[in-house]
């Protein structure tokens, strides 16, 4: 299934065939939503995105259009010499503002990117390889622009050199180079055009990596994953499978964790609410982990990888909740001279318990006599 992205400056949209999902960050806490696509969801969009944005590029956005509408406004009643700028002035701000990115709308279309690029299944525990995907993405907005912008340059300078009339020419090759984006983009999937599509590409991915996007932190990647996954649970869910290997593996070698995440700077003193999402968390691992929970910590059995992944998904659940400060302390016993269990070191410890035991009773028996 084809989905789109769209970040902003607080968060990601994900729209797919009949929904739209959102994971944004509000006042350090992240949120999301899903919704059908309709008009109200649309407006829903367009007003967190306007609200977010930073003043100055509010400022310069409404400059711009300004310029552009205002003169046309006053000519009507009192004529001022200067009829503002052209109308099709308007089709340079929609596509030049991917130059104009603010900071954090860059780091979420990084993230946005990197979920795209990744081949594996999109979850919390795989941030880290998630990280490590690639920040270029084949089918990202800046196709758009390059095409536009390109259809400009090269349809004026064609025009002028038949006409010798600069205004003119540069109007019929921005009205005209709206037209050719969804032309060009057809035809960038044609086999004969892959020279096209190279050239596109190329300059696409300069941007991107060099204008458009910026690595992403964590919160940035916990966004885009969130909302990933609230549009594929309703209309892809197959995406969000953990598929277990069927090529048979060497024997297991199994790990004990003993694990206490401690949430700093909490309101309360209590800390059991976030025990008890950390207790959700690893069930979602049943198949995979055996796991204890104690009055001071928490014991996980499993394949040491495994158990890492586990570590990283409860070591996260304090920031959801917007905290800012988590100290997770870890305690491994990894024996690779035998097998062992959490079970297996408790029978063991009663065993000689009951040779202890038994020891004493002869003991005593002995004195007896």
């Amino acid at each position: 299934m084809k989905i789109r992205g769209l970040s902003y400056q607080n968060g990601i949209f994900y729209i797919g065939k009949q929904h739209i999902s959102c994971a944004y960050h509000e006042k350090g806490m992240l949120k999301s939503w899903l919704k059908p696509i309709g008009g109200r969801t649309i407006l829903t969009m367009m007003k967190q995105i306007m609200w977010s944005m930073p003043i100055w590029f509010k400022f310069l956005t409404f400059t711009y259009i300004g310029l552009i509408f205002v003169p046309k406004i006053i000519a009507i009643w009192h004529p001022i010499g200067w009829n503002g700028m052209p109308l099709y002035s308007i089709f340079y701000l929609m596509f030049g503002t991917h130059f104009l990115f603010p900071n954090e709308l860059k780091k979420y279309h990084g993230a946005e990117h990197k979920v795209f690029s990744d081949k594996g299944v999109i979850r919390r525990p795989r941030m880290f390889q998630i990280k490590k995907a690639s920040i270029t993405n084949r089918y990202c907005s800046t196709n758009a622009v390059v095409i536009y912008f390109m259809s400009v340059l090269v349809g004026a300078a064609v025009l002028f050199g038949l006409t010798r009339q600069a205004s003119t020419s540069l109007e019929m090759a921005s009205y005209s180079g709206l037209i050719l984006v969804p032309v060009v983009q057809r035809l960038m999937n044609v086999k004969k055009f892959t020279w096209l599509r190279k050239v596109i590409l190329s300059i696409s991915y300069w941007l991107q990596i060099h204008v458009t996007t910026t690595e992403p932190e964590r919160t940035h990647l916990m966004a885009s994953i969130e909302s990933y996954r609230r549009l594929a649970s309703k209309e892809f869910p197959e995406r969000l499978i953990v598929r277990k290997p069927t090529s048979k593996k060497e024997e297991k070698q199994m790990a004990i964790v003993d694990v206490t995440v401690i949430p700093i700077g909490t309101e309360s003193p209590s800390v059991s609410k976030y025990v008890a999402e950390i207790q959700e968390v690893l069930k979602s691992y049943d198949d995979k982990i055996k796991y204890q929970l104690t009055p001071m910590s928490t014991l996980i059995e499993g394949e040491l990888p495994i158990l890492f992944e586990v570590i990283q998904a409860i070591h996260e659940v304090p920031f959801k909740h917007g905290l800012k400060r988590v100290a997770t302390n870890i305690r491994i016993d990894d024996r690779r001279d035998k097998p062992s269990t959490m079970e297996g070191k408790l029978e063991a410890v009663k065993a000689h318990l009951r040779e202890v035991s038994k020891e004493l009773t002869e003991n005593e028996t002995d004195d007896s006599k």
